[in-house]
């Protein structure tokens, strides 16, 4: 057990490593980081105007959405919240979705799993990803603190504190979107045909809900299937109450971290 988990570990440093110094990683956060700029300068940064109005029209409207904004002590995190509750998942899907799928295509894998578990490279990798994009919604919180402290220094605190909790709200969201990658890799022969089959299944599964709930109304239960079904629920939250809808993403990723092990000791590497 105590080598596992040391192996885990060193799996997922080198995942890290590999993203934050490697040309195609590298590349990868440039784009980000240009997308995220863009967000940051053009919505973030003017979120307490664009909130202002936003709200006026919720409360014509009577949307709860909108009217949410207006409880966030900084008005740029509300908009934060928003924007990432919808961005980081689908930025999450191509990021991970080369788990295994080229390694396997290559042979690596297998040279891979002369020194280490199979259950150990999947699982490494699952951590791995999943540190990245920690640290990469930590640099885009950072970036906001940065912003709302510049324009009212009395709100660093508050900043912070909503930081922390974005930061694991969002954790809890991206996990079953990067173990679903994880499980769909080990049939992908690269991360774009990952993306092409995560997308097959979720229009699919889409269809097929929605077919069962017009003729069976207690099917309706079955969005929960999806990742990202807590995510307009989220929405309204602006504390830790949030946490109450975490069961649903926890049991997701749990069902599909236990799909890949499984499927991970039966396939032909």
């Amino acid at each position: 057990m105590i080598q596992t988990i040391s192996n885990v570990a060193l799996i997922a440093t080198t995942e890290l490593k590999r993203t934050l110094i490697t040309r195609r990683g590298l590349i990868s956060l440039a784009a980000f980081a240009l997308v995220w700029l863009l967000l940051l300068t053009l919505l973030i940064r003017r979120a307490p105007m664009l909130i202002a109005n936003g709200t006026t029209l919720g409360s014509l409207i009577e949307s709860e959405s909108i009217l949410s904004l207006a409880k966030w002590r900084v008005p740029e995190f509300g908009l934060f919240w928003i924007i990432a509750l919808y961005l980081f998942p689908m930025c999450c899907v191509v990021f991970a979705a080369d788990q295994t799928a080229s390694d396997k295509t290559r042979g690596t894998l297998k040279l891979l799993t002369l020194h280490t578990s199979r259950a150990s490279l999947f699982f490494g990798r699952f951590v791995g990803l999943m540190l990245v994009q920690c640290t990469i919604i930590a640099l885009a919180l950072i970036s906001t603190v940065i912003v709302a402290a510049l324009r009212d220094p009395s709100l660093l605190m508050s900043s912070l504190n909503s930081s922390l909790f974005i930061w694991i709200n969002l954790l809890i969201v991206i996990a079953p979107y990067t173990a679903l990658m994880a499980l769909i890799s080990l049939f992908a022969k690269s991360g774009m045909q990952a993306v092409n089959y995560a997308a097959i299944l979720w229009i699919l599964l889409f269809f097929a809900v929605y077919w069962l709930s017009s003729r069976f109304p207690e099917a309706a239960a079955l969005k929960s299937v999806f990742p990202g079904s807590q995510v307009s629920e989220l929405v309204q939250h602006h504390n830790w109450s949030s946490l109450s809808t975490a069961l649903a993403p926890a049991l997701q990723t749990l069902f599909f971290l236990a799909g890949g092990l499984f499927l991970i000791h039966r396939i032909d590497l």
